[in-house]
């Protein structure tokens, strides 16, 4: 193969994969590059599927995009997210809030859950994870505020995400990269002149050909780039993602409030003008299969993944490559991380053997450590007859979920593998919220006198709790940031 430098590029789909996509490639390819961006208006009816929970890695990932938090939240009804209270979850109804918070103390050397563990007999009323986390505690008041520089004070242990609506953020994004050098065409893909693996052109609908060194396809599931011969994981199950808003005039909280149901779930997510409403209903459990409520949007969709989203010269981005349903922050999360893996892998050549592979291979193991995640939601006994709970969209019986389950309820360890998109405290308070208890803790943990740990954990909570009661509403903190923004920038 004689080899070429990378001279073109072509992105479709004006979704929020797209968007993303073409915002990240105007900051970083340099001026000899071309990017054309290809706007389609069938692509943003999936996006609900991201859900509207972000995690804290979105800041620093819209700051990429040259996008600043100032800008989200005076722009779009944009809120802040201090994580998930789930209710009524699995067969036991547990109820605990799946909060951002940064690592928990290690003393000694000991993570800090098995502290927690060895005063479970001896002092219970010690020994509940959430009384120890600042996020949990705002998150329940319904405060907040941003964590400090200062590392001596509760606070600074909160990490916070973004309570969104995609088709909002497709609003900024796409004004961002009005402000570049990008050509822009909005059209619709007639044809696709392929050769092997390899694409050489599109034709528009409006007679245009578009010839590209690399293109990316963020059109969906149905998009006439994807290769025909693509294989796709899984796609066994059918459910249906009902949506609506409801206006408010302030802010209600500052966690999406997910509700388990017989045949799925149903969450509200509070925003600055009002709440919106997501149900995720598996279509096989529904007793009816009943249409949705009037003034709602409903789409069908099958949980699935492309086995390779990278072949040839084209990579597919978005729900054309895998659809989650969105339980947890995992779909946007993931995207996040494809679009870093795209910056990172850049093809500089015709020959993106390498590239690709590698690219496979990574994505391949987020979205199997994301299964994974989700499958600890499901991993637990269950007298329903309903297919949800049953049957989940990933396979419960993995070995390395069940490797993780069992050696925490063995001996208080957090398997960790490499490069997980969730960390050590996502699934500590996973466990924890779902009532998995330990056989046994580190013994060195027994290295503090119980009368120095029960000390030490009523000062921790106390100072939590004295800072919790000091932090404003989540609407009064918003409007106060939101007024000092528009003093000093107009």
């Amino acid at each position: 193969m004689s080899l070429s430098p990378i001279n073109k590029i072509a992105v479709f789909g004006d979704g929020l994969a797209g968007l993303f996509a073409v915002a990240k490639l105007a900051e970083i390819l340099p001026d000899g590059i071309q990017l054309i961006f290809v706007e389609s208006q069938e692509t943003r009816q999936t996006d609900i599927l991201f859900g509207t929970v972000t995690p804290p890695s979105t800041y620093d990932f819209l700051l990429g995009l040259g996008i600043q938090e100032p800008k989200v939240l005076t722009s779009t009804n944009t809120s802040f997210s201090l994580g998930t209270h789930y209710k009524k979850w699995g067969p036991d109804k547990r109820n605990w809030i799946q909060s951002f918070h940064r690592p928990l103390p290690v003393y000694n050397g000991v993570a800090f859950h098995h502290y927690l563990m060895r005063l479970e007999q001896v002092s219970p009323g010690n020994s509940e994870l959430e009384s120890y986390i600042m996020s949990v505690q705002a998150a329940r008041r319904g405060v907040f505020a941003h964590p400090p520089e200062a590392k001596n004070i509760p606070l600074a242990d909160v990490a916070y995400g973004y309570h969104f609506l995609p088709e909002q953020w497709c609003q900024i994004v796409s004004a961002k990269i009005s402000d570049s050098n990008i050509e822009r065409i909005k059209s619709d893909i007639t044809s696709v002149a392929r050769h092997g693996d390899k694409i050489d052109s599109v034709t528009l609908s409006n007679g245009q050909i578009i010839a590209a060194d690399f293109f990316v396809n963020a059109l969906g599931a149905m998009s006439k780039l994807t290769h025909p011969d693509a294989e796709s994981l899984g796609a066994t199950k059918v459910m249906r993602a009902d949506n609506m808003f409801t206006a408010y005039e302030k802010i209600e909280g500052v966690c999406r409030v997910l509700t388990g149901t017989e045949s799925g779930w149903t969450s509200t997510t509070p925003l600055q003008d009002g709440l919106d409403h997501l149900s995720i209903t598996d279509l096989s459990a529904e007793a009816e299969n009943s249409a949705g409520k009037n003034g709602q949007r409903s789409i069908e969709f099958s949980p699935c993944r492309l086995k390779k989203p990278w072949l040839g010269n084209c990579l597919v981005l978005g729900h054309g490559a895998a659809i989650i349903e969105p339980l947890t922050t995992a779909p946007i999360l993931l995207l996040q991380r494809d679009i870093e893996r795209l910056v990172e892998l850049i093809p500089v050549s015709n020959d993106m053997r390498v590239e690709s592979r590698e690219y496979n291979r990574r994505f391949n193991d987020d979205y199997d450590h994301a299964d994974l995640f989700t499958g600890a939601f499901f991993a637990a006994k269950s007298d329903s007859q309903s297919a949800y709970w049953n049957s989940p969209t990933v396979d419960c019986s993995n070995l390395k979920l069940l490797n993780k389950i069992t050696q925490f309820e063995s001996r208080g360890i957090n398997v960790q593998y490499d490069y997980e998109p969730f960390s050590a405290e996502d699934w500590t308070m996973l466990h924890f919220g779902m009532g998995r208890s330990t056989e046994r803790y580190d013994p060195l943990a027994n290295s503090i006198s119980e009368d120095l740990l029960n000390d030490r954990l009523s000062q921790m909570r106390t100072a939590i709790e004295i800072m919790a009661r000091k932090m404003p509403p989540h609407h009064i903190y918003m409007a106060g940031l939101k007024k000092y923004l528009k003093d000093k920038h107009g």
